[in-house]
């Protein structure tokens, strides 16, 4: 199936497979953009000070690595992606039924990011089990909706983390406008925003597919967070060049962080 709202050619979700986004991006290696992204992640939320009491990653996809360097940092971590076929991967690693992703690597990655010993079977064994207590609730949700999670989740987050999702829904500017609007209201007064997307991306490889991208750019996102209340201190956004991904159709990374105007 082709998406309306994506030029000719770019595959729709219906034929997203788990297992070739996971081979394309994650089995390998940490890949240095990845290695940006969950290090500026890690330093955005030392930096809030103390421990989030909500959070939530929307957009996971079949990944577990961005849950993981927030075990530390929150005491409840909520997950949504729109496809089920992601959350089975989330699943199967959850409940340690020796499914097909192994994310140490990434565990290793994030414990040498704060300092400790990336080499301590140990020391990983216990952020990974950390991140298992963490995550509670696992939800199938569309960012097209006005309320993602349900009109109970509006303000209810202090942290959410976002990764290669939002960007992806359409090549329509206008639905990604949609989409973060929506995404947003789960943020509470005061709460913490982390946002990655790729850098003026129209179409990114996974597998032999190519799947919609909506171009953004430094001035779009900064637009966008400011109109769903980010206060324009605490607005930090990046572009992380990595010219060799240009063969999956993106050569920089665009990492964004922020806090929503607090409560009067």
């Amino acid at each position: 199936m082709i998406d309306s709202r994506s030029p000719e050619g770019l595959a729709d979700y219906s034929s997203w497979r788990a297992r070739d986004y996971f081979e394309t991006y994650y089995s390998e290696v940490v890949l240095p953009d990845e290695q940006a992204v969950l290090a500026y992640q890690l330093d955005v939320m030392r930096r809030a000070g103390a421990r989030f009491g909500r959070a939530l990653e929307y957009g996971c996809g079949p990944t577990l690595h961005r849950a993981i360097a927030a075990a530390a940092y929150a005491f409840r971590i909520d997950m949504a992606d729109w496809l089920a076929d992601n959350l089975v991967f989330v699943r199967e690693w959850l409940a340690q039924a020796g499914g097909e992703s192994d994310w140490s690597r990434f565990t290793r990655f994030i414990l040498g990011c704060e300092g400790a010993p990336a080499d301590d079977p140990a020391r990983t064994a216990r952020r990974e089990a950390q991140a298992r207590k963490a995550i509670r609730g696992l939800y199938v949700s569309d960012a097209r909706w006005h309320d993602p999670l349900g009109p109970e989740r509006r303000g209810f987050y202090d942290l959410i983390v976002s990764g290669f999702c939002l960007d992806a829904v359409s090549s329509d500017r206008g639905v990604w406008r949609a989409c973060m609007q929506n995404v947003l209201s789960m943020l509470a007064p005061g709460g913490t925003i982390v946002m990655h997307a790729l850098h003026e991306c129209t179409a990114y490889k996974v597998g032999a597919r190519m799947f919609p991208g909506a171009g953004l750019t430094v001035d779009a996102m900064a637009e966008a967070l400011l109109e769903n209340g980010a206060t324009r201190a605490s607005l930090d956004i990046q572009v992380i060049p990595c010219p060799d991904n240009a063969v999956y159709g993106y050569s920089g990374i665009l990492t964004a962080s922020a806090r929503k105007q607090p409560a009067p």
